[in-house]
């Protein structure tokens, strides 16, 4: 009986040390220096196939246009913020309803616009190599 009960006890014990263990880490982790999305933010995205796409990211005052593919992540552009000015922020404080909104609105514009970005910039290249 004895021993049932020191395994039990130490059971218990190995628990709550798992538990404790647990909330620390989670507790320090969220003391990081930075944020996540604080500095880099996602724009836009256009798929051009089931296995490539064309992703417009926001760092800082630039904005950056890299093509996806499943193996490759590729630099293509880099913009200035003047050259986007329909780009508008959105506010913390605004509504699900009115980013989705304002996201849904303004991406097909963005859309055509990185497309004829990316054609502007592929025939570029083709000149380039000839």
């Amino acid at each position: 009986m004895e021993l049932v009960l020191r395994i039990i006890v130490s059971l218990f014990a190995i628990s709550v040390l798992i538990y404790l263990t647990y909330f620390v880490l989670k507790i320090f982790s969220k003391k990081t220096l930075f944020k996540k999305g604080e500095f880099i933010r996602i724009v836009d995205i256009l798929p051009l196939s089931s296995d490539s796409m064309l992703i417009l990211i926001k760092v800082g005052q630039k904005y950056i246009l890299l093509g996806k593919t499943q193996r490759s992540i590729t630099f293509l552009k880099e913009f200035e913020k003047s050259e986007f000015p329909e780009a508008e922020e959105v506010s913390e404080e605004a509504s699900f309803k009115k980013i989705f909104n304002s996201k849904f609105e303004s991406s097909f514009g963005l859309k055509d616009k990185v497309l004829s970005l990316y054609n502007v910039i592929k025939d570029k290249d083709d000149e380039d190599k000839r």
